[in-house]
């Protein structure tokens, strides 16, 4: 059985629990290091977890843990050194984080 050319994926925010469509999302990745990246070509490598495109979320990320259950791991999770500086480039409700 084919997809329907209507067919749009749904994925849930790790955050917020909200469900929206795959391109409303950013999919994050653990890299080789172990350090949280944005997935930006939706192709990387290993386990995926999606996040909102707004502050509140991006920060719940590391308030509240949320990385750690997402990619299943013991340690607390760090994100890249990069991460929000990327983020500022959505042109959206992004701020980086100082």
């Amino acid at each position: 059985m084919g997809r329907s050319k209507g067919h749009i994926p749904v994925r849930t925010c790790i955050s917020c629990g909200a469900k929206r469509g795959k391109k409303e999302l950013v999919r994050l990745i653990m890299d080789a290091r172990g350090l949280i990246v944005r997935d930006d070509r939706g192709k990387g490598r290993g386990r995926g977890a999606y996040v909102c495109r707004n502050n509140l979320c991006l920060e719940k990320l590391e308030k509240e843990n949320r990385l750690k259950r997402a990619f299943r791991k013991e340690r607390p999770l760090s994100l890249h050194s990069e991460f929000w500086e990327e983020m500022s480039g959505w042109g959206g409700t992004i701020k980086m984080k100082s």
